[in-house]
């Protein structure tokens, strides 16, 4: 029998999940998440601000003794937006080794689309679709055809992101959706999905908002009363979204902005129906791990 931790450093949270997997079986019985949000508030210079380092570099030295107390003989850790373009990335990386005995691979923006991807294709059938992974620090949106990831593109751009470049308003006015609009649309120029009507989501704002609606994971969704409940997150003010059945507290104030990636997609491209997948980043780890294990 073997156990193994996977730790995923994200701008908002950093989570660990600990799994026991004998011969081909793996069973996760263990998860952990801290909110963190390394990408919030970074400094002028653009580097994980001294507080957020810290409780970052905590949160893993208690990781770690975890790990030990169960016995876990194989870990990876991952990173990706805060990190992947935090100035002082080497410190977080040396601080995390010295005083957490942790190793971290920080992911370029396609390795983290191609984890996605081996994520979301063992639970999604349909041969053609986009997805979209939207997070604290980036997100990706990526092509899939016949069943193979074909284009991938990730830009920094998420949901603490915006909030903070928007100064962490308490609503979201119709000018600073205008401005987040301009911003948006130049960046999937590239992306070929004229002719795919179906959208993949995963990420936190994605999870919230489904809860939020009272949707089923996993299940195709028609496009326009999504679109209508993102106008009314984007409408309210904090205070009205903290209130929503189902919201997490945490993460209301970043609602309005994280979506609108997601809404401006849908207009783009004419998405028809939406489902969001609760399988992701780590998942896609964990699918190469047993690959590679299996060898």
């Amino acid at each position: 029998m073997t156990k193994l931790a996977l730790i995923d450093i994200g701008s908002n949270s950093i989570r660990m999940a600990i799994y026991q997997i004998e011969q081909q079986q793996v069973k996760e019985f263990q998860r952990y998440r801290e909110f963190v949000q390394l990408a919030k508030n970074m400094t002028t210079d653009g580097c994980i601000n001294a507080d957020n380092f810290q409780a970052g570099i905590a949160v893993l030295v208690r990781f770690r003794t975890i790990i030990q107390q169960m016995n876990v003989t194989n870990l990876k850790a991952i990173a990706t937006e805060a990190v992947r373009q935090a100035k002082n990335q080497r410190d977080f990386l040396v601080a995390a080794q010295n005083k957490a005995a942790i190793k971290i691979n920080v992911l370029t923006g396609q390795q983290e689309a191609y984890y996605d991807y081996l994520a979301i294709k063992k639970v999604v059938s349909k041969r053609d679709f986009l997805f979209l992974d939207t997070g604290g620090g980036s997100f990706e949106l990526c092509v899939v055809h016949n069943r193979q990831l074909k284009q991938a593109g990730c830009w920094p751009y998420g949901a603490v992101k915006l909030y903070d470049k928007l100064s962490q308003p308490n609503c979201l006015s119709r000018q600073a959706k205008s401005e987040l609009t301009n911003l948006l649309r130049h960046c999937w120029h590239e992306i070929n999905g004229s002719n795919i009507s179906d959208l993949v989501v995963i990420g936190g704002v994605h999870r919230s908002l489904f809860e939020v609606m009272q949707l089923p994971f996993n299940t195709w969704q028609e496009s326009l009363p999504i679109l209508r409940w993102i106008e009314r997150i984007q409408h309210n003010n904090l205070a009205a979204n903290s209130a929503l059945s189902n919201m997490e507290f945490s993460r209301a104030p970043f609602m309005p902005v994280g979506l609108m990636p997601l809404k401006n997609i849908i207009e783009h491209f004419a998405i028809q129906r939406v489902l969001f997948c609760p399988y992701a980043l780590r998942d896609g780890v964990l699918a190469e791990f047993m690959h590679q294990r299996n060898k």
